[in-house]
């Protein structure tokens, strides 16, 4: 497992002491405990159980649960399919994804029919929580609140005829603005937790000890829609050289903006600060196993490979060409605004 991004839990003798559809209304503290800490360090959780929706429903607002759970999947079928339905939905990699259950054949079964998702029962997923604290970022402590609206975001989308309409309607904005020292948690947030959409040339902390370094400009891009504030979604770091031109030394853009197809107008708006004045940047782009996205962002914003290294390129024509959508709305806070 990376990193703790999603924790999916059964319901039945594990939450709950007994089988609700037998009546139990009783709830395990210790599992409780567990997933308030969670709902605390802003960890997605999400119910996968074998109990009949119209069951669940009044059960969750019973146990005042509404709003802890980013997704409930609840039917007779396969767990494991319920499993697969929560990571595609919520777009969180298996590897970063623990599945709670009290029986231990229900662990392994999902480990094994869910290649790369983790089984724990609910002491190791206490002992996991006590040996790796955390810092809770203001966009951390949000997080499940942002997956319900991501989910409000996409019941509307799926009821409008005309795609780009809704997004024109969504009033998506982005602001980027210069890195700043109260950025740094978040920026470490990012460049740890984000897998597709990350550059990962230098080490975590080498790269934060350089967005700190005033002689080179470095850039947090912010999100926000009618569904909400989405916080800092994009980190970018250049070093520049005599000859304005400039390396992107740290890159990282949230997963979470590919649903609402933002990732190229992060990027490009980093690049495009004011303050960038080159007439070339470079990066490296180093394959860590899933940040093949990452590639196809940068070559949609006019990178291109430079023959004989591990290098991209784009000039600044190039990147002046780049189109965005008409329904982003990109800004650069005073003295930058466009």
């Amino acid at each position: 497992m990376r990193i703790l991004k999603l924790v999916i839990w059964d319901l039945d003798e594990t939450i709950l002491t007994g089988v609700l559809e037998e009546g139990s209304e009783s709830v395990h503290p210790a599992a409780q405990d567990v997933m308030n800490l969670l709902h605390a360090r802003g960890t997605i959780q999400a119910l996968a159980t074998h109990n009949q929706p119209e069951i669940l429903r009044p059960a969750i607002e019973k146990f005042q649960w509404t709003g802890l759970f980013a997704q409930v999947e609840a039917d007779l079928g396969s767990k494991a399919s319920m499993v697969g339905r929560i990571l595609d939905t919520l777009s969180v990699s298996a590897l970063d994804t623990v599945f709670v259950d009290s029986d231990q054949f229900e662990r392994d079964s999902i480990a094994f029919q869910v290649p790369g998702i983790s089984g724990w029962s609910v002491p190791q997923l206490r002992a996991y929580l006590e040996e790796n604290p955390t810092t809770v970022t203001e966009e951390g402590a949000k997080r499940p609140k942002m997956y319900l609206e991501d989910q409000a975001r996409l019941r509307d989308e799926q009821s409008s005829p005309d795609y780009e309409d809704f997004l024109r309607r969504c009033d998506i904005r982005v602001t980027v603005r210069p890195f700043a020292s109260r950025d740094r948690d978040r920026a470490k947030e990012l460049l740890t937790r984000t897998h597709r959409m990350n550059l990962g040339v230098l080490s975590l902390q080498e790269a934060l000890d350089r967005l700190e370094q005033e002689e080179h400009p470095a850039f947090i891009a912010e999100v926000t829609d009618r569904y909400g504030d989405l916080g800092r979604c994009a980190v970018a770091h250049f070093k520049r050289d005599a000859l304005d031109e400039a390396d992107i030394e740290s890159l990282a853009i949230s997963c979470r903006t590919r649903a609402r197809g933002l990732s190229l107008s992060l990027l490009v708006a980093l690049l495009r600060h004011p303050m960038n004045r080159f007439r070339l940047v470079r990066c490296r782009y180093v394959f860590n196993g899933l940040n093949r996205p990452l590639r196809m962002l940068l070559m949609a914003a006019g990178f291109t490979s430079q023959p004989g290294t591990d290098a991209l390129a784009v000039s600044a024509e190039q990147l002046a060409e780049t189109k965005l959508p008409d329904w982003v709305h990109v800004s650069y806070p005073t003295p930058y605004e466009t």
